[in-house]
C-alpha cells in the first residue's frame, strides 16, 4: 500500500556504472522514507543494470534489450508508477539535500504548479544553468548573440533566464530534465516524454506540454540543490552530431508548438544570428579562447546551413 507522500525516481541509464551507484546512495541518504526507485538500462554494455541489482537488489530494473532513448525509456518506467509523486533523475545527480519534501509541499499546496525542479549545481557548487524560455524565432536569435549577459537583472528573469541566478522561487518557460518532480497521474495525462526526439529536447518538450495541456506552470526553486555532474562538461563538450541533432529537435519543437512558419523562421533567424556573433567575434574578441569561440560558431553555422 503506497502513502500519499511516497515517491517513485525513475532514472534511465546508459553505460553507467561509474556514476549509478552514486546516485542511488545518495537518493537513500536524502530521501523521505517512502521512496522507490524504478531504472530503465538501455542495453548497457558496461553491466550497468547487474551493478545496480547486486548492489540495491531493492531496485526494480527494467534491462531493455535495446537502446530505447531518454524518452522512451522514462516511459517505459513510467507505466510501472503507482506512487502518487515521481521524479525524473539523471544518473549523474546527487542529492546533497532532501529535495522531495519541499517540491511535494508546493504541489500539494497549489494546483497550478505542473511541475517542480531544483537548483543544480556543478561538482565544485558553482551554478549550472537551467532554466529557459521556450525556442523560438526571437529567443533563439538573442540567445545565440549571448544578449541576456549584458542586461539588468529583472530583464534577465523574464527574456534570458538562462543568465538569471534567482533568489526566489519563480516560473520560468522550462528547466534541464536532470531532475523533474510531477504529479504521477498527470505524467500519464501528458503521457510522458514525447518520443519525436529520441535525445535531446524532450525536457522543453514535456514543460511546454504542462503548458499547454494542463494549462500549468513550472516552479523552480533555487534555494534546494543538487549536483549534476553531466552539466558542465556537456555545456563545454558539444560534437557535430549532437550540435545537429540539437538544432534539429528544435524545429521539430518550434513546428510542433507554433507552426511550420515559426520553425522556418527560427531557422533563418539563427544562421543570421551565428553568421553576427561569427564577425563579431573576429573583429571584437581577443580572449585566449578566441580560435574555439570562432571555431564552434562556424561549426554551429556550417551545420544549420546544411539542415534543409
Amino acid at each position: 500500500m503506497t502513502n500519499k507522500k511516497d515517491i517513485t525516481y525513475i532514472i534511465v541509464t546508459w553505460n553507467s556504472s561509474d556514476e549509478i551507484i552514486t546516485c542511488l546512495d545518495s537518493i537513500k541518504q536524502f530521501s523521505p522514507s517512502n521512496f522507490k526507485v524504478i531504472v530503465v538500462d538501455n542495453c548497457s554494455s558496461d553491466k550497468t543494470a547487474e551493478l545496480i541489482s547486486n548492489v540495491y537488489p531493492e531496485v526494480k530494473v527494467i534491462a531493455s534489450e535495446e537502446n530505447l532513448g531518454f524518452a522512451k525509456g522514462n516511459n517505459l518506467a513510467l507505466e510501472f508508477v503507482d506512487t502518487e509523486y515521481l521524479c525524473y533523475l539523471n544518473p549523474d545527480v546527487i542529492l546533497t539535500e532532501d529535495i522531495v519534501t519541499p517540491s511535494l509541499d508546493k504541489l500539494e499546496t497549489d494546483l497550478e504548479i505542473g511541475l517542480v525542479a531544483c537548483h543544480l549545481k556543478n561538482p565544485d557548487g558553482s551554478h549550472q544553468a537551467s532554466c529557459f524560455n521556450f525556442a523560438n524565432s526571437r529567443s533563439l536569435f538573442t540567445e545565440i548573440l549571448h544578449v541576456g549577459a549584458f542586461l539588468p537583472k529583472g530583464l534577465r528573469k523574464k527574456f534570458f533566464p538562462n543568465h538569471y541566478q534567482a533568489e526566489k522561487p519563480y516560473y520560468p518557460d522550462w528547466v534541464i530534465g536532470a531532475e523533474m518532480i510531477m504529479r504521477t497521474s498527470e505524467a500519464k495525462q501528458i503521457e510522458g516524454f514525447s518520443t519525436e526526439y529520441f535525445m535531446y529536447t524532450e525536457d522543453m518538450d514535456l514543460c511546454k506540454k504542462i503548458d499547454v495541456i494542463l494549462h500549468k506552470k513550472v516552479l523552480y526553486l533555487p534555494h534546494i540543490s543538487l549536483i549534476h555532474i553531466g552539466g558542465a562538461s556537456e555545456a563545454k563538450n558539444i560534437n557535430y552530431n549532437k550540435q545537429k541533432k540539437l538544432f534539429e529537435n528544435t524545429f521539430i519543437f518550434v513546428d510542433k508548438f507554433y507552426s511550420k512558419t515559426e520553425s522556418q523562421k527560427t531557422h533563418q533567424n539563427m544562421i543570421l544570428a551565428y553568421q553576427i556573433r561569427l564577425a563579431l567575434l573576429k573583429l571584437l574578441y581577443h580572449k585566449s579562447d578566441r580560435e574555439q569561440q570562432i571555431n564552434k560558431t562556424f561549426q554551429s553555422l556550417q551545420i544549420l546551413q546544411e539542415i534543409n
